[in-house]
């Protein structure tokens, strides 16, 4: 007969606060790293290339993937904290590949910079349908916020990147319900859909951000890379300790 699980086990499988504050600064490091990619590239005057192949004319315009691709930034800053509830090994050791994978990626938008010319590709006329619920304001008005008339940082995808990571830091774990799991599964697959049927990236954008995380994230793991996060974990117990030495202190008066 299965017992429930005991209220240390509930306790210790469970988002830990410090992975609220981790999932936020995450997402806001790879958004950083991110822009970097093109100042940097800027910086060092290379001239960015179009990575289009013919197949990319096979994927028409669907607006309504404006909708997971805009919902992922809420997902990328949720991993950190979903994948909190498992060994502190593996988190350290997934938060590293976000690092590593980040610092590649942006070195290869500064090195390889890569460009699209949405006038040229037709995404500012009108299609066929039209309305609120076409969404095809919200992916114009997405445009205006990334470049407007012409896109940056293709290759890789930096959404397929976070979203790989996402999925991988929960596949196979026990912590987390199988529902999850599936979520993350479905929603990376239409994250990496989304980039292609809005227009933001060229299909070997996608296949880059995929290639790029993979290795990266079964290397953290295979060589335990999350030891890196080592100085400031002890640099947390410390803070930690003293906190609860001052609060100590503050009931003995």
């Amino acid at each position: 007969m299965n017992s429930s699980p005991t209220i240390p086990d509930r306790k210790k499988n469970r988002i830990k606060g410090y992975a609220v504050i981790i999932g936020i600064l995450t997402l806001i490091l790879q958004h950083a790293f991110y822009l970097a990619g093109h100042y940097l590239a800027s910086w060092f005057g290379i001239p960015p290339f179009s990575p289009k192949i013919p197949l990319d004319d096979f994927f028409p315009i669907i607006s309504i993937f404006i909708l997971p691709y805009v919902w992922s930034y809420a997902y990328w800053a949720m991993g950190p904290m979903v994948v909190s509830k498992c060994e502190k090994q593996h988190f350290a050791d997934y938060m590293a590949a976000n690092l590593f994978a980040c610092i590649i990626g942006m070195l290869l938008l500064a090195f390889f910079p890569t460009y699209m010319d949405r006038v040229a590709e037709g995404l500012f006329e009108e299609t066929a349908n039209q309305g609120f619920f076409s969404f095809d304001w919200l992916r114009k008005f997405w445009y205006s916020l990334d470049g407007s008339e012409t896109a940056y940082n293709l290759l890789p995808s930096f959404h397929c990147i976070n979203s790989t990571l996402c999925f991988l830091g929960v596949m196979g774990r026990k912590e987390i319900s199988k529902g999850y799991r599936v979520y993350s599964l479905l929603l990376s697959l239409l994250i990496f859909a989304s980039t292609l049927y809005v227009k933001q990236h060229y299909f070997l954008d996608v296949i880059a951000g995929v290639v790029l995380a993979i290795p990266i994230y079964f290397l953290c793991k295979k060589f335990h890379l999350g030891r890196i996060w080592a100085p400031v974990e002890r640099a947390y117990a410390r803070w930690q300790e003293n906190r609860q030495a001052k609060s100590a202190e503050k009931k003995e008066k």
